[in-house]
């Protein structure tokens, strides 16, 4: 059997969202030659390899699927001479789902115009629309395999072999700080993060400070402060992949955060986050049970830059003792 699944773009957030999808339609399907295509890139080529190597048998980026009219009479050159048994959509733009029934299949799943292109129809009433992404990706999962995904299973994750004893405070007082995300419109300012950080160290906390490559220029703030950035050995980013980012959420009690990549990390390594929302829905971007969530508009805030330290310290001080 061949499965192709298609995605338009993966960033790390985006990506870990996916991974016990991916890995249950492996588990639903143990022989099937599985292929995951994307418009543009994916993180599960790099990042995210790790998680998806042995789930996921052919990546293709780039394959020219887009939501355009003069594509639909274009061939599709990446998947010339190809056939599969099922093509899942994992997206709802109608051009894109059409351009993508071109590809030569067997059964085709798609939501876009309410099911209108899909060979299975949605039969048992599930919600497709203003829901938590991987709520999504499982109901179309229930959809496909007629099987009951009530409760949606936990991804597995490999070991890390790497030891780093740079956090050895106690967990349980333990509270990371990630202040970027993939786009600065959605980064709550740093400066305000720092007065937290002080904040909750002066009331017995240890902080630690999780900076991404993008966060470079945070890093002398955070060590002239005397906070911990454990990601970060001698003023070079220590990428040993996903598995150790992982280990090193574990030793974290809490994780206070915009809606970046980061985020998602912690919260699929079992970690709570306290995440700040202005610009994205916090229903669809925040784990069921793994995330506190401020939307700033539901205390008439029009820009996350308005949101003010004050606030933010009453909320969490809530978050922290209850």
């Amino acid at each position: 059997m061949r499965i192709l699944i298609y995605s338009f773009n993966d960033k790390i957030g985006d990506g870990l969202q996916k991974v016990s999808f991916i890995q249950e339609i492996k588990n639903i399907y143990p022989n099937a030659h599985i292929t995951y295509t994307t418009t543009h890139c994916t993180s599960f080529k790099n990042k995210l390899y790790p998680l998806i190597e042995n789930y996921i048998d052919e990546i293709i980026e780039n394959n020219e699927i887009r939501s355009s009219l003069i594509d639909l009479v274009k061939s599709k050159k990446k998947f010339e001479n190809k056939y599969y048994d099922l093509i899942i959509d994992l997206q709802k733009v109608v051009l894109r789902s059409l351009n993508l029934k071109k590809i030569k299949h067997k059964k085709f799943f798609s939501t876009s115009a309410n099911f209108l292109f899909s060979d299975f129809k949605n039969t048992k009433n599930l919600s497709f629309k203003n829901i938590y992404i991987e709520r999504l990706y499982f109901n179309i999962l229930s959809v496909i395999s007629y099987n009951d995904y009530s409760v949606i299973p936990e991804i597995k994750i490999g070991k890390t072999l790497f030891k780093n004893n740079i956090i050895n405070t106690n967990i349980e007082k333990n509270i990371g700080i990630a202040p970027g995300a993939g786009n600065t419109v959605r980064c709550w300012d740093f400066d305000k993060y720092l007065e937290i950080a002080n904040y909750l160290r002066d009331i017995g906390y240890s902080v630690y400070f999780f900076l991404g490559p993008d966060e470079e220029k945070f890093l002398n703030k955070c060590l002239k402060n005397n906070f911990i950035c454990p990601e970060w050995i001698d003023g070079n980013f220590a990428d040993y992949g996903i598995n150790y980012s992982m280990y090193l959420a574990k030793k974290m009690k809490y994780l206070l955060c915009n809606d970046g990549g980061t985020s998602w990390i912690f919260e699929f390594a079992g970690v709570k986050t306290f995440k700040i929302f202005g610009v994205t829905n916090e229903k669809k971007f925040a784990r069921p049970n793994f995330s506190k969530t401020i939307q700033i508009q539901d205390y008439g805030y029009k820009s996350l830059d308005e949101f003010p330290v004050s606030k933010y310290k009453k909320i969490l001080d809530n978050f922290l003792t209850n």
